[in-house]
């Protein structure tokens, strides 16, 4: 069954799974008040705009996206001064909670990103000061196979939560993902890698139209949705990479 006639990139009863994990996850986020949300920016970038949509008190303020992915040239590095420089600037001393929103299909990249940060925080003597927790729309791993024992050991832990769907319906898909990065160069394996600026902005017809979509599902204007994060992504990358 297609949610309209028009085709798309996802059935009716995709759309609703996804709508109701997202759903799941946005009352998972309120009820946990994180003074922070992370949004890994090459993933996670569409699932703010959806968790916007999904819940009309979503804490937008609070979001930064950290170039968190190993499509990054000198991921390492690069993922060491944003987290440096941000809790530079966003710890004053008090406890802090961050939730991370990401994608989990694997797990392996979110778990990755959780060590990544933890290991800064215990080179800076934060590890108790402050809590960092992983909040993922899931899929299931492809071809049979199960998640990462990393991340499931996290989520054994009470560090990670997923909120389970069909399908996560704008993962690698380039129309449903409106931020465009400048290319570097290509890796070991060939594959190409991004620098941590925005090349273009494509609010596509079929981006617009998952944004309307959610919204009716949702019960909410279609007319007044917008992709509200796409001026904060650069903002983000521009303000911790300097």
């Amino acid at each position: 069954m297609i949610y309209s006639l028009m085709e798309k990139q996802y059935s009716f009863e995709e759309l609703e799974s996804f709508a109701k994990a997202m759903k799941g996850m946005s009352d998972f986020i309120r009820s946990q008040k994180p003074n922070y949300i992370f949004a890994p920016v090459i993933g996670s970038v569409p699932l703010i705009d959806a968790l916007v949509i999904t819940d009309r008190h979503f804490p937008f303020e609070n979001v930064e996206y950290p170039p968190n992915s190993s499509r990054f040239t000198d991921r390492e590095e690069l993922i060491r001064k944003w987290y440096s420089n941000f809790l530079t600037s966003a710890y004053s001393g008090e406890k802090m909670s961050i939730m991370c929103v990401d994608e989990v299909i694997s797990g392996s990249s979110a778990s990755k990103g959780y060590q990544e940060f933890q290991k800064i925080l215990n080179e800076k003597g934060l590890a108790k000061q402050i809590d960092f927790t992983i909040a993922g729309i899931g899929e299931k791993p492809r071809r049979g196979r199960k998640r990462n024992h990393n991340f499931l050991r996290l989520v054994n832990n009470k560090k990670a939560k997923v909120f389970e769907a069909q399908k996560i319906l704008t993962a690698d898909n380039v129309l449903l993902n409106p931020i465009r990065l400048k290319i570097g160069q290509p890796n070991p394996q060939g594959r190409n890698t991004y620098l941590p600026e925005i090349e273009s902005i494509n609010y596509s017809p079929e981006y617009r139209e998952l944004l309307e979509d959610l919204a009716k599902y949702c019960g909410t204007d279609p007319s007044q949705v917008s992709a509200s994060n796409i001026l904060k992504v650069g903002n983000s990358l521009e303000k911790y990479l300097r």
